[in-house]
């Protein structure tokens, strides 16, 4: 590597925000154009409570002055060439006050027993939110919020992943940049990182778009790379230290590049100091923000806590008492709210004059529902589905974690959601000869394993979408089915269903990724939108290699959800470290014009989580570009949520309407069988989806008695 220019070698820059109370770099006098921001003892202080934004002249190198700098004198061709000129910068900088919130960046240790805390998922961006009297709120419940992607391995649909070690985090005009260092899957230095760096670029710290690997130096190794924005020249630096600890830099005016050959030396950029991160946690960077930027990330990263809740004004006619009483308002921390209905007192009710005109007071408790965990022990994959005014539950049978064994398709029945905890399993279908399905071709008798079994109701009909393995009982053979229940049948009998149907492409072909690539099929899904029926599934191929599960698209025809009526569309890579190397159990859920799709990445076991991509309703979902993907789990194992392994959900409704997340967990990080458990869910502020909200958020035990104003108007009824 050689220094190609002099660069931003010794110059002082300074960053977009700073924060009161920051230290100045000695040898460079400064002059600020605001009357509430100076420089005092080295410090730059600011002597009110609120952002202001300065001007700052600063000289380009230690020991200028900050004058103007004077025109430079013509040269002959013989004289010799005069001293550099002075020469000054202007920064517009936004200085905070001194208790302005720091957001802390890097990255978590991994933990000696990986299947707690991988090395793949904790060499991720980590953020944390650090205030003056020293207190650390460490966001996403201590979970990475951002994971590079994962690189082409060689063969057909197989990654390798790709972490990252060393982020840090630097304001940019509308928005951040994030650069690191690129590590393998072990955190140790991925062979890019001689000459190269990650780059990420973000609005808003919550989402992110990934410009990849940015090559800034011919060599010799790209360490600890630090970054800022030059206001005074409007580009942006990088810096680090190469394998021998030498400094070096770059410039370019955009992330993408391209970026200047590599100059020896470093910028000076005053900053907040870094914090130790303690056991478990390397802090590498301290970004000062305004109070908006870091209620965004509390927002969006931290718990939402239910912290008011009232019942509004009941005002009916004498004589006319109302049919339904109003639900009680919940309002969150984040700003967000929800209804729940609420369970009167009777003799609170039957205090309330409806015929006579008066005032009263209805006294009541919010009802909310709260499910054991585990629901049903050793169920996997669950489904909860509302089908002529009973609730049915079906599951993958996972008896001691074995889900291959078991010799039956199991559905329960009950007139509640909590009623299906206890009730008896039926038999819906066996294994045995000549249970092969109509649709296969001879000797493919169902054998075993009956996955993620989801009921629907497909163009009227009731529907199991299921994969048992085919031939014998091995994963490696599980194949998409579709069971129909017949007109008018039982779903808990097993002779009212029609026999199982194997899915197959439009040509009749199996779903695989082609005839060299044979394999298995899996967690089919069903959803409806813009006039068309789809399915999701999860497929992979199995020869002399395995390659990564993914999610495919493709239409069907509602009469027969067996075939496909279209090529399938690949939508899902499992990329990220967090999902990587698998993508399945697809299931989508409607929120106004928005729908989402979850799905589950990860092996399965304790770090198995809930990922989701989004589209808008109407769109056409074969276009994989209508897709958006989330860069990091919104469902996983976290200290807030001490459920291991939670995914592969579905949703459902309970009797009052509400949205439930249905999914399995294991009760410890040592349990083999994953048990049922169902949540609601809640819709945040920022509209975000939150599918990890502990009883106590949703509802404060405080706050759960209520009071409502009850006036009666007009004359008394008669008798």
């Amino acid at each position: 590597m050689t220094a190609a220019d002099p660069g931003p070698r010794a110059r002082l820059i300074l960053p977009p925000v700073l924060r009161s109370g920051t230290p100045v770099p000695d040898g460079f006098p400064l002059s600020i154009d605001h009357p509430d921001v100076e420089v005092a003892a080295g410090v730059l202080t600011s002597r009110v409570t609120t952002p202001v934004v300065a001007r700052v002249a600063a000289p380009a190198a230690p020991g200028a002055s900050t004058r103007p700098a004077a025109p430079a004198p013509a040269l002959s061709a013989r004289s010799a060439a005069p001293a550099a000129p002075e020469v000054t910068d202007t920064f517009e900088v936004t200085v905070l006050p001194a208790g302005a919130p720091v957001l802390l960046a890097g990255t978590r240790r991994p933990d000696p027993d990986p299947a707690s805390y991988a090395p793949r998922i904790a060499f991720s961006l980590h953020l944390a939110l650090a205030t003056p009297d020293g207190a650390v709120t460490r966001l996403n419940d201590d979970r990475g919020v951002l994971f590079p992607r994962a690189v082409p391995a060689g063969r057909l649909d197989t990654y390798r992943v790709r972490t990252l070690t060393d982020p840090w985090v630097f304001a940019v005009p509308g928005g951040y940049v994030v650069v690191a260092s690129p590590a393998l899957s072990d955190g140790s230095p991925e062979p890019p990182a001689a000459s190269a760096v990650l780059l990420f670029t973000s609005p808003d710290l919550v989402t992110y778009r990934e410009i990849g690997l940015v090559r800034v130096a011919a060599g010799g190794g790209v360490r600890r790379p630090r970054g800022v924005y030059d206001g005074a020249r409007a580009a942006l630096v990088l810096w680090w230290t190469d394998d021998e600890g030498r400094a070096w830099s770059s410039r370019a005016t955009t992330p993408g590049g391209p970026w200047a050959p590599a100059a020896a030396g470093a910028p000076m950029v005053p900053g907040a100091p870094v914090p130790d991160g303690g056991p478990g946690h390397v802090l590498t960077c301290a970004l000062p923000l305004d109070e908006p930027a870091a209620l965004r990330l509390r927002r969006r990263y931290g718990r939402v806590r239910n912290v008011a809740v009232r019942v509004p004004p009941i005002e009916a006619p004498a004589g006319a008492a109302p049919g339904e009483l109003p639900w009680a308002l919940l309002t969150y921390d984040d700003g967000s709210t929800a209804r729940r209905p609420v369970d009167w007192d009777p003799a609170s009710l039957a205090g309330v004059g409806w015929d006579r005109p008066g005032e009263y007071v209805l006294t009541g408790t919010v009802r909310q529902r709260v499910y054991p965990f585990p629901f049903v022990v050793d169920r996997a994959d669950p489904t909860v589905l509302a089908y002529r005014g009973r609730y049915y539950f079906i599951a993958t049978d996972d008896t001691d974690g074995d889900c291959v064994s078991p010799k039956q398709l199991l559905i329960r029945v009950a007139d509640s959601i909590a009623g299906l905890a206890t009730a008896p399993d039926h038999a819906i279908l066996s294994v045995g000869p000549g249970n092969a399905a109509t649709t296969a071709p001879a000797g493919t008798d169902i054998a075993g394993c009956f996955w993620a079994p989801e009921l629907h109701v497909i163009g009227g009909r009731l529907c199991c979408l299921f994969a048992p393995s085919v031939g014998a009982a091995d994963w490696t053979r599980v194949r998409c089915h579709v069971l129909r229940l017949r007109a008018g049948g039982d779903p808990v009998v097993a002779a009212d269903w029609e026999a199982p149907r194997l899915v197959l492409r439009a040509d009749g072909a199996p779903l695989q990724r082609d005839a060299e690539h044979p394999g298995l099929s899996l967690d089919m899904t069903y959803l409806r939108d813009g006039g068309r029926s789809y399915v999701i599934w999860s497929q992979r191929y199995v020869t002399d290699h395995i390659g990564d599960a993914e999610l495919w698209i493709a239409t069907i025809d509602p009469a027969a959800p067996w075939r496909l009526s279209c090529d399938p569309v690949r939508i899902v890579t499992a990329e990220y470290g967090w999902d990587h190397p698998v993508a399945e159990g697809p299931f989508a859920l409607r929120h106004g014009d928005r729908l989402a799709v979850t799905y589950s990445g990860s092996q399965v076991g304790p770090t198995y989580a809930v990922g989701m991509i989004e589209a808008r309703s109407g769109a056409d979902l074969l276009d994989p570009g209508v897709w958006t993907k989330a860069a990091a789990p919104v469902l996983g194992t976290g200290s807030a949520f001490t459920h291991w392994g939670p995914g592969h959900n579905t949703f459902s409704r309970d009797e009052d309407g509400l949205e439930l997340v249905v999914f399995h967990a294991h009760p410890s990080i040592t349990a083999r069988g994953r048990c049922a458990a169902l949540r609601r869910i809640h819709w945040a502020a920022d509209g975000h989806l939150v599918l990890d909200q502990r009883p106590d958020e949703e509802v404060a035990p405080h706050l759960r008695r209520v009071r409502a104003a009850v006036r009666v108007t007009g004359p008394a009824a008669r008798r």
